[in-house]
């Protein structure tokens, strides 16, 4: 398989072809895909131990080889005009990771929006050459229908509404490959 059947195999999915896994909580257990760091203070004294995990797994039910894991912070306060509108103007970026046969073949960021209420695919920037300036954010059609998949693992998903409010611009553009 390459990359770009990978991407179709994804996309042509629904989320009951996903098996769902909760890797924190009480009684989940780990996700095994941590990163820690040992922090030492100022006298080189050993001051803490921090260890970061995702939070969530899936595999695909028809092929246990295609996963993906997410939830690992990227930006706990993420600050963009489209991500911080909504009534809990809280948003922070996490990390979404697709793995082929254990192998990560692809990353790709989130934001969760609104206080968790939903994730939408950090967008493109299109610039106006002359100034710099924003012109408009855009989204590759095949990663809009990817994270509208994406967004209903976890709860009753109203992506459709977070995405149009987001005010992004679908592009036939390439995502994953």
């Amino acid at each position: 398989m390459n990359l770009r059947e990978y991407a179709k195999r994804i996309i042509a999915t629904t989320s009951d072809d996903w098996t769902i896994l909760t890797c924190w909580g009480f009684g989940s257990g780990p996700s095994y895909l941590e990163s820690s760091s040992v922090a030492m203070n100022g006298q080189g004294d050993f001051s803490n131990i921090e260890i970061e995990s995702h939070g969530m797994r899936a595999s695909l039910k028809s092929d246990l080889s295609v996963w993906i894991a997410w939830g690992y912070p990227s930006n706990p306060e993420f600050r963009e005009p489209w991500a911080n509108q909504f009534p809990d103007s809280q948003a922070s970026s996490h990390i979404l990771d697709f793995f082929y046969n254990d192998v990560l073949v692809f990353r790709d960021i989130y934001v969760d929006v609104d206080g968790g209420r939903c994730y939408l695919p950090l967008p493109e920037r299109e610039l106006y050459p002359e100034t710099r300036e924003i012109r408009r954010y855009t989204v590759a059609r095949d990663k809009y229908t990817f994270f509208k998949i994406f967004d209903s693992f976890e709860r009753m998903s109203d992506f459709e509404r977070y995405f149009k409010e987001a005010k992004f611009d679908l592009v036939d553009a390439s995502w994953i490959v």
